[in-house]
């Protein structure tokens, strides 16, 4: 790997953020509230699990708002079997995101106790959590995104959150027992949630492609099941992807929940869901080389990946990985694959194993992360596939692929 060398490359992503969510947020949520929640009611606030930015930001907003509107605000987790579907587990999940009691300044409810609420007309149940269903009113933020397996015009957003966040581990289980192809299930099973429910407004919230907040937008939850498409449709058009169709080698430096449901967002890695051919990408091998702390130990998706390490197989918490993947019915994101002891030996086996080729004629990728990729690096052949592109700026002269004393890959982003 020596003459393998490798250039920090810079792409301009889709920028248009809000100037002050918070101050937006608040605005309509008044607007909204208002003649809506009971005066003086307990207006729950449903959290997910992704890291969405702001989000503990927003939370304390709402509570604080909710509250000057004399109502009594608390936190639900709404994230279905993450946090191994423990009530502990959900909190340390909320903590990690910044959201505590002490942060927002009111208490979480993280009972994982449900109640059905009905079936649609074929046959899929609804739940929610106990504390939702006897509140006197539900506030849903959640970030409206691509779903790493369903596809449709609804996929991961408020009315999934209405459908399965909600209702805990029994709620997604309720959904994906049906498999990845049942993506018209979200909107049904939300449909009959809403009816159960107590009044819902929900908060939508699209990021741009530098994952900042791009829109925010306030609403009931029957109004959402309208609406939620064409922000699907904005969040979409600004992705973050790898901008070439194909690459030898896809070195990510980190995995994790915090960065994908999946640990590694498919629509920028190919891998884990079906695309249309023109959105697809395809690595021939990928090496993931760590498990972000913030996962705690959740290693779903580390399936899709061909090597990885000693480092990131060690610090997988097989009990929580696996109570998501049998949730999920997709047990082959917990699959272990070949573990290579160190970072070199992993892209050195990634290399044999794409056969007797050079390595510096290799169209090869290192990103720190699928969620980061306003930077990355590319070896000399892709380089030259991209050299010239609008909105593709070389950051540095180039530079040996190159790996630390122990074997660590040397990136130009901190850890």
């Amino acid at each position: 790997m020596d003459r393998l060398n490798m250039t920090l490359i810079r792409q301009q992503l889709a920028s248009r953020p809000l100037t002050d969510p918070a101050r937006a947020l608040t605005g309509s949520m008044a607007e909204a509230a208002l003649g809506f929640f009971p005066a003086g009611g307990r207006i729950g606030i449903a959290v997910g699990s992704r890291n969405v930015d702001r989000i503990a930001t927003l939370a304390t907003s709402l509570v604080q708002e909710l509250r000057a509107l004399g109502h009594e605000p608390f936190i639900i987790p709404a994230m279905g079997s993450h946090g191994g579907a423990t009530e502990e587990g959900q909190l340390q999940v909320l903590a990690r995101l910044g959201v505590t009691e002490e942060s927002v300044g009111a208490p979480i409810e993280a009972s994982v106790e449900v109640a059905a609420l009905g079936r649609t007309s074929g046959g899929a149940e609804a739940f929610t959590a106990r504390a939702a269903l006897e509140a006197d009113g539900i506030v849903v933020v959640n970030r409206v995104a691509p779903h790493t397996g369903f596809s449709g015009p609804v996929q991961s957003g408020v009315i999934k959150m209405i459908a399965v966040g909600l209702g805990k581990a029994e709620g997604a289980r309720a959904l994906h027992i049906h498999g990845f192809g049942a993506g018209e299930l979200i909107g049904q099973i939300a449909t009959v949630a809403l009816e159960a429910l107590p009044p819902v407004v929900t908060v939508a919230l699209v990021e741009d492609g530098e994952k900042k907040l791009s829109r925010l937008e306030v609403m009931p939850g029957s109004d959402a099941l309208l609406r939620e498409p064409e922000l699907l449709g904005h969040a979409v058009s600004m992705w973050p992807r790898i901008p070439v169709a194909r690459v030898d080698l896809l070195i990510v430096d980190e995995m994790g929940k915090d960065i994908s449901g999946t640990g590694m967002d498919p629509l920028v890695t190919g891998r884990g869901k079906a695309f249309s051919e023109a959105e697809s990408f395809n690595a021939e091998r990928l090496v993931v080389l760590r498990l972000t702390e913030a996962s705690g130990g959740n290693a779903t998706g580390i399936g899709h990946a061909d090597i990885t390490t000693r480092a990131l197989a060690d610090a997988v918490d097989r009990v929580v990985t696996y109570k998501n993947v049998l949730t999920s019915g997709a047990l082959y994101r917990a699959r272990i694959p070949i573990v290579a002891d160190t970072d070199r030996e992993a892209v050195e086996m990634a290399m044999v194993s794409l056969g007797r080729v050079k390595p510096e004629t290799l169209r090869i990728a290192h990103i720190k992360s699928t969620r980061s990729l306003a930077e990355f690096e590319v070896s000399a052949p892709l380089l030259e596939v991209l050299r010239g592109r609008e909105g593709i700026f070389v950051e540095a002269t180039a530079r040996p692929l190159a790996f630390d004393e122990d074997g660590a890959i040397v990136s130009p982003w901190p850890r």
